[in-house]
């Protein structure tokens, strides 16, 4: 186990709250594919869930070798998005709420890079790639909403 000094410390609960974004766009993810009705997005949200399942597994080790016990799936954060959980329907109302996820996704995994100086090389890596990934996304969540300008939105 490693020791958890300096800037260590700080890292280590930014990691956690890095976690806990990831678990809560899982669960944003699990609702958003409930919801939307046409195949192609499903089979995309499907492809990000296991993305974002994936991240939070190398997260997890890289929290665990840092001497930080990954969190419990079981008290993860519960949704907070009020438009996958307060009625709002449509496909376009959840791919606005998805891209949102990956938008503070992006922050998250970018501020995580640039603020951290004496960052283990395999740690930058890990990050990296995240942030290289939930790119990818939120710029997917973008292109589709630019090509469905003017779909109404009612919520329930």
């Amino acid at each position: 186990m490693a020791s958890v000094i300096g800037g260590e410390a700080a890292f280590i609960g930014s990691l956690t709250e890095l976690i806990e974004l990831n678990w809560s766009t899982v669960d944003a993810l699990a609702a958003a594919l409930a919801r939307m009705s046409r195949p192609g997005d499903k089979s995309r949200l499907a492809s990000f869930l296991h993305d974002h399942e994936r991240h939070l597994e190398v997260l997890a080790a890289l929290a665990h070798e840092l001497g930080d016990p990954p969190m419990d799936s079981g008290v993860r954060p519960k949704l907070k998005s009020k438009a996958l959980t307060n009625g709002m329907v449509g496909d376009r109302a959840i791919l606005e709420a998805m891209r949102h996820y990956e938008e503070d996704s992006c922050a998250a995994y970018e501020r995580m890079i640039s603020f951290r100086e004496g960052l283990s090389d395999r740690a930058r890596d890990v990050l990296r790639h995240s942030l290289a990934i939930e790119r990818r996304h939120r710029d997917w969540f973008t292109e589709q909403l630019d090509s469905r300008q003017g779909l109404l939105l009612l919520p329930l």
